[in-house]
């Protein structure tokens, strides 16, 4: 890799613009000027110099609003070669003065700086002055499938100018779309992936150009058409430039971090496998849940849910965003079926935003275990899924579960009691259910009533869609009427029924006074099985009492 050097940066003024609305409005047109000297043989030498001329012109396209182009080595570089004129070799000498990058939508043009190339892999960055200027997103190359759709933009055949007409002045000639889909990925001799092959229209002055996904992200730069009779181009993949900007020094052009994925992790407590990023760290305390909130970046959930819905109504319901927070589906379900852990499952994306009104993508996968499901989701910005579409496919597709729900409860269930504390130590101590399963756990979200200092859940082994649990707040955080009014309760105790994903279940609750502060006792249960643990959550509310 070397660096190129040409002219000093210097634009003419520039409006704001938004970003791009497609890779139209962010691929460029650009124009090299500079010094030519050409040897002409006859039985003597003949040279001839001109200065100022149009010795190139090619396509680039804007990666970063703060001014970043992306090009090919070779539309910058104009270098030396030997053409025929009036049947006589000339061989041309070219010493580059000046990279212009002039856009479509109104002849803008801008002096350009090549900051960093690569002649082998044939790139080049340019730098201009501008400023908000319209880009195109940079997705994932190793996120492609043949016969996926792609379209390529650029300006074919350039204003069809020969190398040596004195320079003009003209306006942009208007760029255009090809559209057609990858035909294969060609790997090098490790294996890695070398360039895109397709079957879209490429000619001469598309070089440097992007390829485009549906979604209008760039996963490749235009390199070259293998002869017209051939009808195949290739492109050098996205991820590749990830690389070459990465060892340039460029990582400020990325919109998040660069991630890779995981080895196989294992999830012993949650009954579950699945390879992740490497800078995953799970921070729920539940054996239901595992979450990365990543702020700022792309979240991973996983939830363990019971229902008897099927594959494709779950489905519906996630990308609705019905039951399960933070987004809200724009897209209809579109998933492909698929087999995780030798469990049926559905794997898909979907677009949407927050509740908030924020753009936003998901990549979900799930899981059917029968009576219990397996929701994951990738949840951020579009851009930053575009970006490691990869990483998030890999890992929704390497998902395994096993069911915790073994030995639901269907009989009368009496647990004996013992006084544990509460899941710290320095907490008090209470009869709680021994010899269930216990975890940490919310208490429920009655409006008004303040977090709790402490909480707990009990759940039989192998059921756990029933729960009790307990909490408590320290004298006088608050008092037990007023966190009975706040569940909508009335003669010391209250009761809701709730639905959740065509499950029926009940809430019912009480609040209960001692020395060492306020005690709140609450069952959840399905509706068919409240007849079995209605006694025990009695128990067990005389035992907290006393």
């Amino acid at each position: 890799m070397r660096p190129a050097l040409l002219a000093l940066p210097l634009a003419l003024a520039l409006p704001a613009l938004s970003e791009a609305a497609s890779a139209l409005e962010a691929t460029v047109f650009i124009r090299v000027t500079g010094e030519l000297r050409g040897e002409y043989q006859h039985a003597w030498k003949e040279t001839v110099e001109l200065r100022d001329v149009e010795v190139a012109t090619g396509s680039g396209f804007v990666i970063s609003p703060g001014g970043y182009i992306l090009t090919n080595h070779h539309v910058v570089s104009a270098e030396d070669r030997v053409v025929e004129r009036d049947g006589r070799e000339v061989r041309l000498q070219v010493e580059v003065t000046r990279v212009e990058v002039l856009f479509p939508a109104d002849g803008t043009r801008f002096e350009a700086r090549v900051e960093a190339a690569d002649p082998e892999i044939d790139l080049a960055v340019l730098s201009v002055s501008g400023v908000d200027l319209p880009y195109v997103g940079l997705g994932d190359s190793d996120a492609l499938q043949p016969g996926q759709p792609i379209q390529v933009t650029g300006y074919p055949l350039g204003r069809a100018v020969d190398v040596g007409k004195q320079a003009r002045s003209e306006g942009v000639p208007q760029p255009t779309v090809s559209r057609g889909s990858v035909a294969a990925m060609r790997t090098g001799d490790e294996g890695d992936a070398r360039y895109i092959q397709t079957d879209a229209a490429v000619h001469p002055g598309s070089s440097g150009g992007p390829m485009v996904d549906e979604q209008g992200y760039a996963v490749g730069v235009i390199r070259m058409a293998l002869g017209k009779r051939t009808g195949m181009a290739f492109a050098i993949p996205i991820n590749r430039v990830k690389d070459f900007l990465q060892s340039a020094g460029y990582e400020r052009v990325f919109p998040t971090r660069r991630l890779s994925l995981g080895a196989p992790q294992a999830f012993e407590r949650k009954g579950l496998r699945m390879r992740v990023p490497d800078t995953f760290e799970d921070v729920s305390r539940t054996r239901l849940r595992v979450d990365w909130p990543a702020p700022g970046e792309v979240a991973l959930h996983v939830e363990r849910v019971a229902s008897p819905l099927g594959l494709a109504e779950l489905e519906g319901a996630v990308v609705a965003g019905r039951d399960f927070p933070g987004f809200v589906g724009t897209t209809a379900a579109a998933g492909r079926q698929a087999r995780l852990g030798r469990r049926p499952a559905v794997i898909g994306w979907a677009q949407g935003s927050s509740p908030d009104g924020e753009p936003l993508e998901l990549g979900y996968a799930v899981v059917d275990l029968g009576a219990e499901k397996v929701v994951a989701r990738y949840m951020g910005a579009p851009e930053h899924v575009a970006f490691n579409r990869s990483v998030f496919a890999g890992s929704l597709a390497s998902l395994e579960a096993d069911p915790l729900l073994t030995a639901e409860v269907s009989a009368r269930a009496t647990p004996a009691f013992e006084p544990l504390a509460l899941t710290d130590p320095a907490r008090p101590s209470a009869d709680l259910p021994g010899g269930w399963y216990q975890e940490p756990a919310e208490f429920s979200a009655c409006p008004g009533l303040p977090a709790p200092d402490g909480a707990t859940a009990f759940s039989p082994e192998g059921d756990f869609t029933v729960a009790v649990r307990l909490a408590w707040w320290r004298a006088p955080a608050v008092a037990a009427q007023q966190a009975l009014a706040a569940c909508g309760g009335a003669r010391g105790a209250y009761g809701f029924r709730v639905e959740r994903l065509g499950l029926a279940g009940l809430v019912q609750g009480s609040f209960v006074p001692r020395e060492d502060g306020l005690w709140g006792v609450e069952l959840v249960a399905p509706s068919a099985k409240e007849p079995f643990v209605r006694e025990g959550f009695r128990s067990w509310l005389g035992a907290v009492a006393r």
